[in-house]
């Protein structure tokens, strides 16, 4: 069987066999079918896998069946549905769906697929399937091999090694993203990965988000209903039909170590790591003992598919809840969104029991990543939304300066974020002495802040020596 993409959780059966089976975000081994009753079967964990998949059924013109099955997590297999059903727009885009195909996928040919692949949906009937392909009849196929290559993405001339740790912020979620993808995208390292897919990589982005989300952005590749959808199984208690493990069950019901084994399954003992955080906070508003993990250690350490966040903590800070949560392994394009809306609204929950504000959500991603499949959708959502705009201010929470000449100097004045001036005072004739004096007291934590700061102290130093007046703008 010929294969559009290299993927190690592909599981080959039957080829003379005219079935595929698409498994979502189930495990493989959970969908089961006898291996000589399908010719392959593997997962699409997002919509932009369909590009992948569709290349697949093409380059395999004797797969005339296409089963769908598992749990739609992200959505994906609603996308794949509307494809099958309602075609393509000429700019490649799923009719009733945000996923968009690239240029090689042209109408003609996704018609082509529409035409001699049968789409079969068995989600939530995973137990009928053999019988369901029993049922089906004999195709031959429908051409001869079409073979599509995937557009080249040009390489980042930024390579830059040695560099650990970023941070990113933005007004909400779907802001901070958009500087996510652009930083990832541009400075990550092309390397391969367990999933037999290639990737860029960049380590330990920090991203911090102060506002909420009143809108969704047209960038976002999910919409509400889709958001509904993961937000039962991230609050879920219980386990969710065919995964490996969610984030609410090890959040609210995480397994008492000890009590795991396989046929000690009635006999599990379980923990509410939520309440206890809750607990905690309300018993002692400066406890830094609210944490939840996620992580098995006697379990997760040998498995294919552990948890990606393995940490949050809470802290309570001059009356509002800050929650930081960390991610071994991050895909910032298919996994980090919607983690984000999820955590935020996990964070807005425990604040309202507590009866205070919630402020920033901090997402540490020590392995913060972009899947090859991805690399053309997160490229043509930076081009259009974020590449050539202005950066916004952003109020830095350290305070700011007001800068002014007197008695032959450059003057700049530390205050706090509410006016109050603080004892931080600089005074020079060289803007870059004051600029590297304020740098050093660790006084500025914004790019935004830094950039108007040092314009406003050369304008001063300028006026200083042409004897012009200055006044800061």
């Amino acid at each position: 069987m010929k294969k559009a993409m290299p993927n190690s959780s592909l599981e080959m059966g039957n080829k003379k066999s005219s079935v595929a089976i698409c498994t979502l975000w189930t495990q493989n081994e959970k969908i089961k079918v006898p291996g000589e009753m399908f010719a392959v079967k593997g997962n699409l964990y997002s919509g932009s896998g369909i590009r992948y998949l569709a290349r697949s059924l093409l380059a395999n013109p004797g797969i005339r069946y296409l089963v769908l099955c598992g749990n739609d997590r992200t959505g994906s297999g609603e996308d794949l549905v509307s494809m099958f059903r309602y075609g393509i727009e000429k700019n490649g885009k799923i009719i009733r769906s945000k996923t968009i195909l690239d240029p090689g996928l042209t109408v003609e040919l996704v018609n082509k697929i529409r035409k001699n692949v049968e789409l079969i949906d068995m989600r939530g009937k995973e137990r009928e399937i053999e019988n369901r392909i029993k049922a089906l009849g004999e195709k031959k196929p429908y051409s001869k091999p079409i073979i599509i290559e995937q557009p080249e993405e040009k390489k980042s001339e930024l390579q830059i090694r040695d560099v650990s740790g970023f941070r990113v912020t933005g007004p909400d979620i779907a802001h901070t993203w958009l500087n996510i993808l652009d930083v990832v995208m541009k400075f990550g390292e092309e390397k391969p990965s367990e999933h037999g897919m290639g990737q860029k990589e960049f380590l330990n982005i920090m991203a911090v988000i102060e506002g909420d989300d009143r809108i969704m952005q047209l960038w976002l590749p999910f919409n509400k209903g889709d958001l509904s959808n993961y937000y039962r199984t991230f609050f879920g208690r219980g386990s969710a039909s065919g995964l490996s493990y969610t984030y609410g069950r090890r959040l609210f019901e995480y397994v008492t170590p000890g009590s795991e084994k396989k046929w000690e399954k009635e006999a599990r003992v379980t923990f509410d790591q939520i309440r206890n955080a809750v607990k905690h906070l309300k018993k002692a508003p400066y406890t830094r003992r609210a944490v939840a993990f996620t992580w098995y250690v006697h379990e997760d350490s040998r498995s294919a598919s552990p948890p990606c966040l393995t940490q949050i903590t809470w802290s309570i800070k001059y009356g509002r809840l800050f929650q930081t949560a960390v991610f071994r392994s991050h895909d910032m394009f298919g996994g980090w969104p919607m983690n984000a809306f999820a955590l935020r609204e996990l964070q807005r929950r425990m604040a309202k029991e507590l009866r205070i504000r919630p402020g920033p959500l901090t997402i540490i991603s020590n392995s913060a990543h972009i899947y090859e499949n991805n690399f053309g959708q997160a490229s043509e959502i930076i081009r259009e939304y974020h590449s050539g705009k202005y950066f916004p201010y952003i109020e830095d929470k350290l305070g700011y300066f007001t800068v002014s000449v007197r008695k032959g100097e450059v003057r700049a004045q530390h205050h706090m974020p509410d006016g109050r001036e603080t004892g931080f005072i600089f005074s020079g004739k060289s803007a870059e002495e004051i600029r590297r004096r304020i740098m050093n007291e660790n006084l500025v934590s914004d790019l935004s802040h830094a950039g108007y700061l040092g314009q406003e102290l050369a304008r001063a130093e300028y006026a200083l020596k042409s004897g012009k007046r200055y006044v800061q703008s």
